[in-house]
């Protein structure tokens, strides 16, 4: 095994091979077909990104000290979204509330007047693929989880509301590309320490 790692150093080939099937490359092949629309989400997660950041600043200024001031590290303020158990919950930064009021306004004036024309084909129908919802008629982004091969529904990933959702496949739409900036509203998130087991 570790010949095999040598040589795979030595070796000077390093091209990309691209497998040609998943919903991986399907979802790469409708990004160059249809750039106008928001295909996938960005992975990373702004709020602990930014929790971890300061943290680790803070780590590196009192390096040597046996203990950083817990008053030093970053608060926040979030208002839970929803928990599927009482130990998962979905969690949503106070300081995201006008931005979340600012997109929700911006889609629904947008969708109220443009869905007919998006709708998406059952073909483009694919798991992990961004997308608008209409719920209660009303406006959401989410992401597809679970598309079945036959019916009329399909599972839908609120991700700024932190929930999955039955909807038909009627209720899908493409979400244009203006309605990615906005990184996802809401992070997964687990109580630590706890064992949902003796709750």
């Amino acid at each position: 095994m570790a010949e095999m790692q040598k040589a795979s150093l030595l070796n000077d080939c390093r091209d990309v091979v691209e497998v040609q099937n998943g919903s991986e490359f399907q979802i790469r092949k409708l990004m160059e077909v249809y750039p106008q629309y928001l295909w996938k989400y960005s992975e990373g997660s702004t709020i602990p990104g930014y929790m971890m950041k300061i943290a680790e600043q803070l780590e590196e200024e009192f390096y040597g000290i046996n203990k950083v001031p817990t008053d030093l590290y970053p608060s926040e303020y979030f208002r839970i979204m929803d928990h599927s158990t009482p130990t998962e919950l979905a969690i949503q930064p106070k300081r995201f509330d006008k931005a979340q009021d600012q997109l929700n306004d911006k889609m629904q004036k947008f969708y109220n007047e443009k869905q007919e024309s998006l709708q998406i084909p059952e073909d483009q129908l694919i798991p992990k693929v961004a997308c608008a919802v209409c719920i209660q008629n009303k406006w959401y982004r989410g992401k597809l989880e679970n598309v079945p091969n036959i019916g009329g529904w399909i599972y839908v990933y609120l991700v700024d509301v932190g929930m999955s959702r039955q909807v038909t496949k009627n209720d899908i739409r493409y979400l244009d590309s203006k309605f990615g900036h906005y990184p996802p509203m809401v992070v997964r998130a687990r109580i630590r320490g706890s064992n949902s087991l003796y709750l």
